[in-house]
This record gives structure tokens, sequence and C-alpha cells, in this order.
């Protein structure tokens, strides 16, 4: 019996990972959309021009979707942060510039942000889901643990060079304000942006000085 080549291995291995990433984002658009609730597998179907059956060849329910969705943004938050080691700019560019990389519409592509309307179904569903609850908190460790990384280099080094016993304190205060911008660009995506650079120009150095 003759066994298939290495490159007819390699090109289902490529085939099945397009369809699991087809099927992801179809899911993230119809979760931003519509709600986790609301959003069936039937719509979630239909959006990525497949069957339902094959849907679940791949996942076995919509908390697996979500596991799924979050797992990939693992992933690509991984290599942003890794990008952003060698980054020696002021923080406020880089605020600015991760502000911009804020997903406003359902529409993302798989190595894109999460919506924050999405982050927040998903943050609701983690109160009722244990494997979604196990994921989110993997998620939310990572970028603590970076934004701990960037706020404890040197000022030289595009830091602020806070004192390891107030990373904990700062890095919940940056997180609450870059978090709470996210949200206010949901409901007002016109915000005038050159405001928000002058604002954080002007509050930054004061919530992380001394």
């Amino acid at each position: 019996m003759n066994r298939p080549s290495q490159t007819a291995r390699s090109r289902r291995a490529a085939h099945s990972q397009a369809q699991r990433q087809r099927i992801l984002d179809a899911a993230r658009q119809c979760f931003a959309e519509r709600g986790f609730h609301a959003a069936s597998m039937a719509q979630i179907a239909e959006t990525a021009d497949i069957s339902t059956g094959l849907i679940y060849r791949y996942f076995s329910s919509k908390s697996e979707l979500i596991h799924g969705i979050v797992e990939a943004q693992m992933q690509a938050l991984a290599a942003d942060i890794k990008a952003r080691q060698q980054d020696t700019r002021p923080p406020v560019p880089c605020v600015m510039e991760i502000l911009g990389q804020s997903c406003h519409s359902a529409e993302c592509d798989g190595d894109m942000p999460l919506a924050p309307t999405l982050m927040l179904e998903i943050t609701a569903e983690s109160r009722r889901d244990p494997l979604i609850a196990e994921v989110l908190t993997r998620f939310n460790q990572q970028i603590d643990a970076a934004i701990a990384q960037w706020l404890s280099r040197p000022q030289a080094e595009g830091g602020f060079a806070v004192p390891a016993a107030k990373i904990a304190a700062r890095s919940l205060a940056l997180r609450a304000l870059m978090d709470g911008l996210k949200q206010r660009l949901v409901r007002e995506p016109d915000m005038d942006m050159a405001v928000v650079e002058a604002m954080l120009q002007d509050l930054l150095p004061r919530l992380m000085g001394d």
C-alpha cells in the first residue's frame, strides 16, 4: 500500500490549517457582531461559506472556538512582544501605535488584536466557562508581563525606569488606561487622536513618575 508523499501530507496540513483559520475568522466576526450566545454555528458556517458539519471536524463547540481565537491572539501577542523588545522609541508613540492597532470593526484578520466588543464577550463568558477562563488568564498574564518588562526598562531604551516595588501598581494603572481608551474608541470611532496623544503626553510621565 502506497504511503502519501511528504508533499501530499504537507499540502493536506496546509489546507487543514487554512480551513481552521477560515472558521476562526468567521467566528470572530459573528461573535463581535451578534454576541457569543446569539451567534449560532450555522451563522458562523454561512459566514465562512462552509457547511456546519465541517466546523465540527475542527471545533466541538463554541467554547472551543473562543479558545482557538484567544490562543491565536496569544501567539500573535508573543510575536509582537518579541518585536517590541528592540523598540527604543519614547512611550507615547508606542502607546498610540498600540491604540491604532485596535480593531474597531468585526472584520479582523487572525493576527490583529481582538475587537474590544469581542473581548467583552469573552470576559463575560469566562465567568461561566472554565476552559475560556483558563486561556483568558494566560492571555492577561502574558500582557501584564510584557507591560512590566516595558515599564522597568531605562528611559533611554523607551521605558519608564519604574522601580521593582512599584511595577505591579503602575502596570495596573497603565492597563486600566489602555483598556479604557480602547473601549472609548468603540463608542467614538471618530475620536480626535491628536487629543488622545496630547493627553498621554501630559498624563503618562505623571502616572509613571515618582
